[in-house]
């Protein structure tokens, strides 16, 4: 409908079950992972090169970071998990590094690698892109955890974009001020307005979209 070119490939992350759990055990094999209580962990300490994206210095409190101490036992606060021991009514599975799921951080990594390697024969990403609000923890973990497994810069260059918010409040479900393409064409926006409008800004900069009566 907005003439966007398709992505050559959707890997879907429970098809890269094998790859994650490898990629794992190489971090253990580096000295960067560790097991508690049945999770495996991947150590801050053990990457110098952490903060490098974020300007984030791990010797600091790591506010943005996932903190779960009271559900699983780590050596440092600001570890973050890399695979997570099974639990009852969570999805699991049977694994080399014993039952349980991959954490968030993990699934990117595995299947960035695989799929450089498979179709590249590379470990390094050209470009790499996402929302602001991934800086940290999200993309300094996936640096983390690639550059960890292969001592290889993992990407280039990184894009981040901005924001789009409703008359100057940011878009949300919880606010209710969200819409869909469906929402604005059905209304009779046509497709080519909303296409101009979203490339009407520098992708770094925030989109503040209005509603007129």
């Amino acid at each position: 409908t907005l003439r966007v070119q398709r992505a050559d490939h959707y890997p879907r992350a429970t098809d890269y079950i094998p790859q994650m759990v490898e990629l794992v055990q190489r971090l253990e094999a580096t000295g960067h992972a560790y097991r508690r209580d049945g999770s495996i962990y991947y150590s801050i300490e053990s990457f110098p090169g952490y903060g490098k994206l974020s300007g984030v210095k791990p010797e600091a409190n790591l506010s943005g970071a996932r903190v779960d101490n009271e559900e699983y036992e780590k050596d440092d606060a600001r570890d973050f998990v890399l695979w997570k021991g099974a639990r009852e009514d969570e999805p699991s599975w049977d694994t080399e590094i014993g039952p349980g799921r991959p954490g968030w951080h993990l699934e990117c990594s595995a299947i960035a690698l695989n799929e450089l390697q498979a179709r590249y024969g590379i470990s390094t990403l050209d470009i790499h892109a996402g929302g602001v609000d991934l800086i940290f923890p999200h993309h300094e973990n996936e640096i983390a955890q690639s550059e960890g497994a292969n001592d290889e810069t993992f990407v280039n260059y990184w894009l981040h974009n901005g924001f789009v918010r409703v008359n100057d409040e940011k878009m949300s479900k919880s606010l209710g001020n969200y819409f869909t393409l469906r929402d604005l064409i059905s209304q009779g926006t046509s497709p080519e307005a909303i296409r101009y409008l979203l490339l009407s800004v520098h992708y770094r900069k925030q989109l503040n979209f209005r509603l007129t009566d």
